[in-house]
């Protein structure tokens, strides 16, 4: 049946513990070979396995419709969506029944907040028992995300269905009650980099002749693409973008595809110790294997346990556990309430550990790294998957750049925002044009190896006002003049107002500046359809270049002339000033001062709160520079003193100290200040 799918969407990625079986890969679900990578095929399917393994496979995010379009035609009255139970939580459980009893909205309002800041003795006692009553009681059923299943005869012999607000029947239970019951789910998901990818190729096809195509394009082989790679340059590069992951990359100096499987899956919450530990090892450290059965299962990671299926092997091998009992603990390592489970078979594994004569201590560090997958964890054949399409995009973001990020902009994917995106492209030497009426399409293009803003862009343009635009070049040609588009398109001031405002009618204005554009729309005479032409006062002159910046941010919400941090320059200065910074440098000097205090201006691009095991909160954060984008931490007691400023990002000083780590530079911040930008 997943054949049956994938045959007829043939742009998909296959992942998950299914890219290890070899029947999913000659059948073209999975890409990525599991006898050549030394994928894991236990942790797809073991014969003590009761319940039926899933099968998950990735569309461009705007192709998943028609994927699920064809199992709902196809197999009408066999196939269903897998369930969500929604449950009451704190909040709900509260709201509904004060609702239901006839309390007003404010009333609810204030004992929702009353029971979030324990202050349940002014709630209601009947209001507060009802509460804790249905508490994690199902409120009503939702949609999984990409979950269906499909039966071999009438799904209604199985369990009784209901209408999806999108059309489709949906089952009564939820992903592992749908196991239990011993249906086969198969997870059909949106992914918007797999959509980036395929336009990508298409535009480097149209725009250099070049002959890509989804199933013959395989860069694994690429020297090039294994050093770009191996410096980190993966800004834009789904799975491996992330601030952790291009800091690791950097440590590691490796790009090959193999060590990008690697990378791509010791990022996780509790291994940090282990990671440094890899990195170290990688570059030629010497160490023992925790214990001579490990050595050979843990080669290829140098000792240290990396994936999913790293937990089911050594808990077979060292501790004698079934593959059944393996993949038991594994499951149970990614669950919340687990301790009660944990513990006993922790017993197990101890026991069965000093059976086959291994030391208390050897266990107790097994056992420490074991739990390093607490929470969530990735599986190799998953990551191997992904790895691949990285490894594909990184390949076009090398070779072809502006096609690029014109795609990854205009699938709304990646990790950061647009406007990160667009300083990357300026920093790698494109010019960002702005909005044009007769050039933009609705979205952002490739123009002369320029990236050309989309229509889409500007924040309150209507969709049918822009769909009009477009329809009036399409039919009677490109707009002569701003009469002429006045004539076509009959714009209300609002969608008049943002298209002068942005720029977007620069190329049609004959010489008007932007306030004679205005002008010119408030005395038309709009009861003649012939539109004469009035005189415009030669006192009108025009925006200054500071003033036309702003309105590129007011409409655009973007700042796509220059980097933001130009638009600031002597309110930066200024506040330097004032901070009494010494060594102000900029993001590309860090590496010439470790050990050494700087003082950077940058703006914020995206934070990662984390808690230490003292259960204190700290953050790393990403910045950038005209120059590039560099990574900070606020320790403890920063964090508590600076958070306060961190809220909507902005503009800032920060001060600190440079450390380097295998060649990865970060500023540890010890001062911080805003720069207003109002």
């Amino acid at each position: 049946m997943v054949h049956d799918i994938v045959f007829r969407c043939a742009r998909t990625c296959g992942r998950g513990s299914s890219a290890a079986s070899i029947v999913s890969y000659l059948l073209g679900i999975t890409h990525v070979d599991p006898l050549r990578y030394n994928l894991f095929f236990e942790r797809f399917l073991n014969l003590e396995r009761s319940d039926p393994p899933d099968i998950d496979v990735d569309f461009p995010w705007d192709e998943r419709e028609k994927a699920l379009r064809y199992v709902f035609e196809h197999y009408a009255g066999r196939a269903g969506m897998v369930a969500d139970h929604v449950t009451f939580r704190e909040r709900s459980a509260m709201r509904e029944p004060a609702k239901a009893l006839g309390s007003t909205e404010q009333e609810i309002k204030r004992f929702i907040y009353f029971a979030r800041h324990g202050q349940r003795d002014k709630i209601p006692d009947y209001l507060g028992r009802i509460a804790s009553r249905i508490l994690g009681f199902p409120r009503y059923l939702g949609t999984h995300p990409g979950g269906v299943v499909i039966t071999p005869g009438p799904l209604t012999n199985y369990t009784h269905l209901q209408q999806s607000p999108l059309g489709y029947p949906v089952i009564a239970w939820e992903k592992d009650g749908a196991e239990e019951a011993g249906l086969v789910k198969i997870d059909l998901l949106g992914n918007r980099s797999l959509a980036v990818l395929r336009d990508t190729i298409e535009l480097t096809n149209h725009n250099y002749q070049t002959n890509l195509t989804w199933e013959n394009f395989n860069p694994l082989k690429s020297r090039a693409t294994r050093d770009f790679i191996a410096r980190a340059r993966t800004l834009g590069v789904f799975y491996v973008e992330s601030p952790a992951t291009r800091q690791l990359l950097k440590k590691m100096q490796r790009g090959d595809y193999e060590n990008l499987v690697i990378a791509s899956s010791i990022i996780r919450p509790a291994a940090n110790r282990y990671i440094r530990e890899f990195v170290r090892r990688l570059h030629g450290a010497g160490y023992e294997p925790l214990h001579p059965l490990l050595a050979e299962i843990l080669r290829e990671t140098f000792g240290i346990m990396v994936y999913q299926e790293d937990v089911s092997r050594v808990a077979i091998s060292l501790a004698g556990f079934s593959p059944g009992q393996a993949d038991r603990l594994r499951k149970i390592l990614s669950k919340k309430d687990r301790k009660v489970i944990l513990s006993a078979i922790r017993e197990s594994f101890f026991a069965g550990g000093k059976s086959r004569g291994i030391s208390v201590g050897v266990l107790e560090k097994v056992w420490e790294m074991i739990l390093s997958f607490d929470g969530y964890s990735f599986c190799k054949a998953h990551s191997a998957s992904y790895a691949l399409v990285s490894y594909k995009l990184a390949y076009l973001k090398l070779f072809y750049p502006l096609e690029f990020f014109v795609s990854v902009i205009n699938n709304g994917g990646g990790y950061y925002s647009r406007q990160t995106y667009i300083n990357e492209c300026r920093r790698l030497g494109f010019n960002i044009l702005i909005p044009d009426i007769n050039k933009s399409s609705s979205c952002y293009t490739v123009e002369n190896g320029s990236m050309r803003i989309g229509l889409g862009q500007l924040k309150d343009l209507s969709t049918e006002f822009m769909k009009k635009i477009l329809h009036q070049r399409e039919q009677g040609g490109l707009f002569k003049d701003f009469y002429d588009f006045l004539k076509r398109t009959s714009p209300r001031l609002a969608e008049v107002r943002i298209l002068i405002r942005s720029g977007s009618l620069d190329s049609i204005s004959g010489g008007l500046t932007r306030p004679q554009l205005f002008w010119a729309f408030s005395r038309l005479d709009k009861g003649n359809t012939l539109f004469r032409h009035p005189p415009i006062p030669r006192s009108i002159g025009d925006y200054t270049e500071q003033r036309k910046l702003l309105d590129q941010v007011r409409t655009l919400g973007l700042l796509v002339s220059l980097h933001p941090l130009s638009l600031l320059r002597r309110r930066i200065a200024h506040a330097v000033v004032q901070t009494k910074a010494v060594r102000f440098i900029s993001s590309g000097e860090i590496p010439r001062h470790i050990n050494r205090r700087v003082t950077l201006a940058a703006l914020w691009v995206t934070g990662k709160e984390v808690v230490t095991r003292k259960r204190e909160s700290m953050v790393f954060v990403s910045f950038e520079d005209s120059y590039s984008i560099f990574e900070t931490v606020f320790f403890p007691a920063a964090f508590n003193r600076f958070s306060p400023l961190f809220d909507g990002g902005g503009v800032f000083i920060l001060s600190g100290k440079v450390e380097e780590d295998s060649g990865s530079y970060s500023v540890n911040v010890d001062k911080l200040m805003r720069v207003e930008t109002g």
